[in-house]
């Protein structure tokens, strides 16, 4: 990558994310931009850190609970994203800061209310900047998994996440956290789509890039705040799944399981898992249930699961029959046998269910639904729509589009 596009590069990512982008020559700055042009550079203290990791993309966590990430480029150049929000911040290391960096006693004032302002990005959401920014730079896939965090043991995690959670009450002000809010209605809803609808794999692919969503202010501690947003969680995951088809009783009872066992877990790391789990379990059982005779099989499981991933590609029974280790023929055969429908019957089924999110949860035109979904056409998406669902896509997106508050 030459100079110039290095260059703006780093210029881009600073006002996509609001944050200190530099680009570093070995030790030397060659570029230092900052949408809220704070001087010096609060990274500063934080370099050698950086500059010692081997790692080709890393995450480091500083005392008041703010993130920097890092990506290794071409000609040992090394990128730097940051600082998030802080996340805990204390006199003491907020002094200690101010003090490493030489911030005059009349501008902390004003250097602190920029640090503030810094985007709130969870840890989880950042690594996976770096991953889609290591693939694009590399051409090449770099898993998740390779981003390097400085700080990994559970209980430092958690005390992040717990931070996370408070600084979400504190926030409540904020104009973007007001936004964020009001979308956050959006996102439930699509949770408890996929609950009703058995999808514990849609679910999956939600949690690995967790939204920025915040509930509203129903505790002023952030444990307990957590354990009340699991204890609404699960009550609306038991009506979802009795929608689904699942027993009132043994969705309830489930339900209140789970509410016992919030109360008992004293960090909000372990709640916010545990929350996840109670989705995917609700979501579990209504797939048993929503699957024909026969359809429990790991034969149909798989066959489910891989349609599953590749809703928005196009998926032919010969690639489809290669990859589960089948020949074509058996493949559709044994489908058909097994769940009463035929393979094709059953992608287009699951294509128009998800189309039916898309339509409610986001503001993409039809065309572009079609195309996410590999339809041919618009107008042949619309008649597979119609077929399936009864009524067409717009009329679907009048009755239950989710009105967000502006």
């Amino acid at each position: 990558m030459d100079r110039e596009t290095s260059l703006e590069l780093c210029r881009s990512l600073a006002k996509a994310y609001s944050t200190g982008v530099r680009l570093y020559e070995k030790e030397t700055c060659l570029f230092y931009y900052a949408v809220s042009n704070m001087q010096p550079d609060p990274a500063i203290p934080y370099l050698s850190e950086i500059f010692s990791s081997e790692a080709e993309a890393g995450i480091i966590t500083t005392g008041l609970f703010q993130f920097y990430g890092f990506l290794t480029l071409p000609g040992a150049q090394r990128l730097i994203l940051g600082p998030t929000r802080m996340m805990q911040e204390n006199s003491r290391e907020t002094e200690l800061l101010l003090a490493r960096l030489n911030v005059a006693q009349e501008a902390r004032e004003n250097y602190l209310r920029l640090l503030r302002s810094a985007p709130l990005i969870h840890a989880d959401r950042f690594a996976w900047l770096l991953t889609s920014l290591m693939t694009a730079l590399r051409g090449k896939p770099f898993p998740v998994e390779n981003v390097w965090f400085q700080i990994r043991p559970e209980s430092s995690r958690g005390a992040i996440q717990s931070g996370y959670t408070r600084q979400q009450l504190d926030d409540s002000d904020d104009e973007d956290v007001r936004q964020t809010v009001a979308q956050s209605y959006a996102w439930e809803q699509l949770v408890l789509s996929y609950v009703e609808n058995g999808q514990p794999q849609m679910l999956r692919e939600l949690f690995s890039a967790p939204p920025n969503i915040q509930a509203g202010r129903i505790a002023h501690d952030g444990l307990r705040q957590m354990k009340n947003m699991g204890i609404c969680t699960a009550t609306g995951l038991a009506r979802a799944a009795i929608r689904g088809g699942l027993d009132p009783r043994e969705a309830f009872s489930m339900s209140d399981l789970y509410i016992q066992r919030l109360e008992l877990l004293r960090d909000v790391f372990s709640v916010e898992r545990l929350i996840q789990d109670m989705m995917l379990d609700f979501a579990e059982r209504v797939e048993k249930l929503l699957r024909p005779e026969g359809g429990g099989s790991q034969f149909y499981r798989r066959c489910a699961q891989f349609v599953s991933e590749n809703l928005f590609a196009t998926i032919r029974a010969e690639d489809m029959a290669a990859k589960l280790g089948y020949n074509r023929t058996y493949l559709c055969s044994r489908f058909k046998q097994e769940a009463g429908i035929s393979l094709t019957q059953f992608i287009r089924k699951e294509k128009i269910g998800e189309a039916k999110r898309l339509l409610q949860f986001t503001d993409q035109d039809l065309g572009q639904i079609a195309a996410l979904l590999d339809f041919s056409s618009q107008s042949h998406f619309q008649t597979v729509f119609k077929k399936i669902a009864g009524e067409t896509p717009m009329a679907y997106r009048r009755r239950t589009r989710i009105k967000l508050r502006k």
